[in-house]
């Protein structure tokens, strides 16, 4: 008699699995959930401009990394920051003490336009990685 059951508990588990499996399928479900959409963290555009020169946009993942980690720009451009983690916040620093720490939650941005030729690095306290270098020409 145990093993009727074992057989028969195994059967209904595997068929638990095979239906989970076709639930996923998109064209198979019914309405679809409204989802938050995230915006392009590349275009700063849709905030309008900034100032007079170029923008230029930064997502600070959630994965502890800046994209990109690397600009190269002009006088009179902006750079925009964008928090990317879905939850929580970062900080983030300007290393050469060009503005204020910013903490910023989800999607915050924050932007600063560069008056002045040099090299540029920024920091998110206490995420060791993530770094962005901006040289201004």
């Amino acid at each position: 008699m145990n093993t009727k059951w074992r057989i028969l508990i195994i059967l209904l588990m595997l068929t638990g699995i095979l239906l989970s499996g076709c639930a996923d399928n998109a064209e198979e479900a019914g309405p679809e959930e409204e989802t938050e959409e995230t915006p392009a963290y590349d275009d700063v555009s849709e905030y309008g401009p900034v100032t007079e020169g170029k923008d230029y946009g930064v997502i600070m993942e959630y994965y502890g990394m800046m994209k990109p980690s690397e600009i190269e720009l002009n006088r009179g451009d902006t750079v925009a920051w964008r928090n990317g983690k879905p939850q929580g916040t970062y900080v983030l620093i300007s290393d050469d003490g060009l503005f204020e720490d910013q903490e910023m939650d989800h999607n915050d941005m924050y932007s600063y336009t560069f008056t002045e030729s040099g090299t540029f690095n920024f920091s998110v306290r206490d995420v060791p990685g993530m770094t962005l270098t901006v040289t201004v020409r």
